[in-house]
């Protein structure tokens, strides 16, 4: 596949690339055949897909697995998908946030193994991968390519400069591995940034748990939320407790006040989310 056959198609469909939607169809088909593979999925695999644009990864999707899931908010696209007449690809036309992901997977998905395998809106990158974790335990893994940036973060480890709350949530839940990157030559439209395929394997058990995961989920955030801060310090402009009961738990816990968030392990801060549940809220 080349630019100038993506043209010709799009002007045959009287569609076109929309910039609000993000729209860069992944051209290369090596790039398209290594995503597939690294996926792993078969005929006992219900796949979902995330903005498949012009459909290309989508039939390579169809040959592969027992069913494909489709997500699509441009009528352009679900039209030019619908011509092509995949034979076990369904069709939602609509955005995937608004969207009751756990109904449509228990009507798709003929309780096959869920995976989701997409190349995601890179604007909405972050909110889809939340909005997965967050309303669904229905999927396995996803195999998704992003903005390489956004990928570095998924996997960053403490004291780096791609660590923040985002990683220690999708570590919490996941195993994250960059599998490859991808260039700009390999869409088109051209993206400004290089890409990345990552895979996000759920943990079929979470060994150190937060108490109560609402909190752990705000509390991870809230301390995060100004990077050059100390941990003390985020915690006091997002709490009212009691300064020295908050430097106990950190002393608790062998840890500074003058220790930044980017410092600690995803188990430290579950520990810390843990201990400040238990002794300020829980009574």
């Amino acid at each position: 596949m080349n630019k100038e056959k993506v043209i010709k198609i799009l002007q045959e469909n009287n569609a076109s690339v929309k910039k609000q939607f993000g729209q860069n169809f992944l051209l290369d088909e090596n790039v398209l055949n290594n995503i597939v593979k690294s996926s792993g999925i078969d005929s006992n695999t219900f796949v979902v897909e995330i903005g498949p644009g012009l459909g290309f990864l989508t039939e390579y999707l169809s040959k592969n697995a027992n069913n494909v899931l489709c997500y699509e908010i441009d009528t352009e696209m679900v039209n030019v998908i619908k011509s092509k007449n995949f034979h076990n690809v369904d069709i939602i036309e609509g955005d995937f946030l608004k969207a009751n992901i756990d109904e449509d997977f228990k009507k798709y998905s003929k309780d096959l193994d869920i995976v989701v395998v997409a190349n995601l809106p890179y604007y909405i990158t972050t909110p889809i991968l939340l909005k997965i974790l967050e309303e669904t335990k229905m999927v396995s893994k996803m195999v998704v390519m992003m903005q390489k940036e956004v990928a570095l973060r998924l996997c960053g480890r403490p004291s780096t400069k791609d660590y923040n709350a985002l990683s220690v949530l999708i570590q919490y839940f996941t195993n994250p591995k960059l599998l490859f990157n991808v260039k700009p030559s390999s869409f088109y439209p051209e993206p400004g940034v290089d890409s990345s395929v990552i895979e996000i394997a759920y943990k079929e058990n979470i060994d150190n748990k937060a108490i109560n995961l609402d909190y752990f989920l705000k509390f991870n955030r809230n301390i995060f939320s100004q990077r050059r801060k100390t941990l003390m310090n985020n915690l006091q402009k997002a709490y009212k407790y009691d300064k020295q009961l908050m430097l106990d738990i950190l002393s608790k816990n062998n840890l500074s006040h003058m220790i930044r968030s980017e410092a600690l392990s995803v188990d430290e801060i579950v520990n810390l989310a843990n201990d400040f549940y238990q002794t300020f809220e829980s009574k």
